[in-house]
């Protein structure tokens, strides 16, 4: 793999690039080296790395792995203190890799000895064990890309699901309903490749306010939903209560087998230190996360996380080289973390707050990035009634959680945005609880979060390179380049003066 260098001082004086049109005050001018190598090219670079060549960075997946091999050979070549396992950057967390077996695993309807196969006709994701499900089967036609499901109940229900396009907010209406299983019909069944979950349960924090959690799901040929209908009988939702789509119930019990094949694997968190200058602040300690996981491979289809979250990831990067550069460094110390697991329950954060690697009750602050590229646009976390416009969203982000905790850390954050000039939206603490920052707060650290909003690509496909917004990206990593200086020189951490 080719390693950024430590660029020489000419070429990093060439390569400064225009802020947004908000900027009025040039960055100190002692940290100006480190501030010109946060360029977009810089920025393009890394992210089209994490982004085309790691196959999605599941977590438990080879992609993953080469993701953290990629940030941690940077974090060495740049002189960063391995902060993980056994003098390495890598903070290896628990996980059970799973792997769905098409051998033994069927659909039977019951009482009718009627027998479908997997394989071919169906497949399924996101189970831990081997496990059999019998319940009713609901089937659900989405018509567009919303479904109101609040008057019917599909709690326990395998649903079947029939839709051109099953948008994500139709797909969290359904997951909401805490179905035994979703089985979305397509022309063919893709293979099934490993996923991973949690060790421990138990380790995660309950997080009301987190997307829905993800049951069994898979995918169901046309064949054999066709099949599996014909030896049901149905009858029509008798509420006739939902729009944007159609429900039928089945009359008779369907027993779902699903065969898996499943291990404990260790999936890393790769963390590496500067040390601070000063002699007393150095034993105090700044964090600066994002999370390197998205939802990996499924199937033969890759989730490519560009915004999510690559563009976080590349972010600390950026700031790590440019500390490493800059001539002067922090008085204070700064944690670089990149994440594991947290599509899956902001599992590597809640393991690395269990397991720290520096004193918790020394770190000042944490400063995440979880999604800084996209320019937002359409519904807001699902919301049809908050409409993002792409065109009024080039030089805004969110600032999400900054005022809680601690507020001066807000105020840092906005003294130091006059060398930047974003324009903040503090319209999203409905997303306080779902990145990786949380678990921080939990433990009373003030944290900031940086999130530019959802767009249609959210947990898509889709979620690619050439949609990305570099300068944004730039303009966030150098950001909280200047705010983790800011925080790291006063002679004292950010006063708590609110609640969590």
């Amino acid at each position: 793999m080719r390693l950024l260098p430590l660029l020489p001082a000419a070429l990093v004086a060439s390569s400064a690039y225009a802020q947004f049109p908000g900027e009025r005050v040039a960055p100190p001018q002692d940290l100006k080296k480190g501030w010109d190598s946060m360029t977009m090219n810089q920025a393009k670079e890394i992210l089209t790395f994490l982004a085309t060549e790691c196959e999605g960075r599941g977590s438990g997946q080879p992609g993953f792995q080469k993701a953290a091999d990629y940030v941690a050979a940077h974090f060495k070549s740049w002189g960063l203190k391995p902060m993980g396992d056994n003098g390495t950057y890598f903070q290896n967390v628990p996980f059970n890799q799973s792997h769905f077996v098409d051998e033994g695993s069927y659909i039977q309807i019951v009482g009718s000895g009627k027998v479908i196969p997997a394989g071919k006709a169906f497949r399924l994701t996101g189970l831990g064990a081997s496990t059999t499900i019998s319940g009713f089967v609901a089937v659900l036609k989405v018509t567009g890309d919303t479904v109101d499901l609040s008057n019917v109940n599909l709690q326990g229900r395998i649903v079947v699901v029939y839709a051109d396009k099953l948008s994500n907010s139709a797909r969290f209406s359904i997951m909401r309903q805490s179905p035994a299983a979703i089985l979305t019909v397509a022309p063919t069944v893709p293979p099934t490749s490993y996923s991973a979950q949690r060790a421990n349960p138990g380790a995660a924090p309950s997080n009301s306010n987190r997307r829905p959690a993800r049951g069994p799901m898979g995918t169901i040929s046309t064949e054999a939903a066709k099949e599996l209908i014909a030896g049901l009988t149905l009858l029509p939702d008798s509420t006739g209560s939902i729009t944007g789509g159609s429900l039928e119930f089945s009359r008779g019990l369907v027993q779902l087998k699903a065969n898996v094949d499943a291990r404990q694997i260790g999936v890393p968190n790769v963390v590496g230190l500067l040390e601070g200058t000063d002699p007393t602040l150095k034993t105090e300690y700044i964090g600066i996360g994002g999370h390197l996981d998205h939802l990996g491979k499924q199937g033969s289809v890759v989730y490519p996380g560009a915004d999510d979250d690559g563009s976080g990831s590349t972010a600390v990067l950026s700031i790590a080289h440019a500390m490493s550069l800059n001539p002067r460094k922090p008085k204070r110390s700064i944690l670089f973390m990149t994440f594991c697991g947290e599509e899956l329950g902001l599992i590597g954060s809640s393991w690395l707050v269990a397991h720290p690697p520096v004193p918790l009750n020394k770190m000042v602050a944490e400063l995440q990035m979880d999604m800084v590229a996209r320019d937002s646009y359409g519904a807001q976390n699902g919301d049809t009634r908050r409409m993002d416009v792409e065109k009024e969203n080039m030089d805004t982000i969110r600032l999400v959680g900054s005022k809680r905790i601690a507020t001066e850390l807000d105020a840092t954050i906005q003294e130091v945005n006059k060398s930047v000039g974003f324009r903040f939206k503090y319209d999203a603490e409905d997303v306080y609880t779902r990145s990786d920052h949380y678990n921080f707060a939990r433990n009373n650290i003030p944290i900031a979060f940086l999130f530019d909003g959802f767009t249609p690509d959210y947990h898509q496909p889709s979620d690619t390179v050439d949609k990305i917004d570099f300068l944004k990206l730039a303009n966030a990593a150098k950001l909280y380049y200047l705010t983790a200086y800011a925080v790291s020189d006063k002679i004292e951490p950010p006063k708590h003066d609110v609640g969590r």
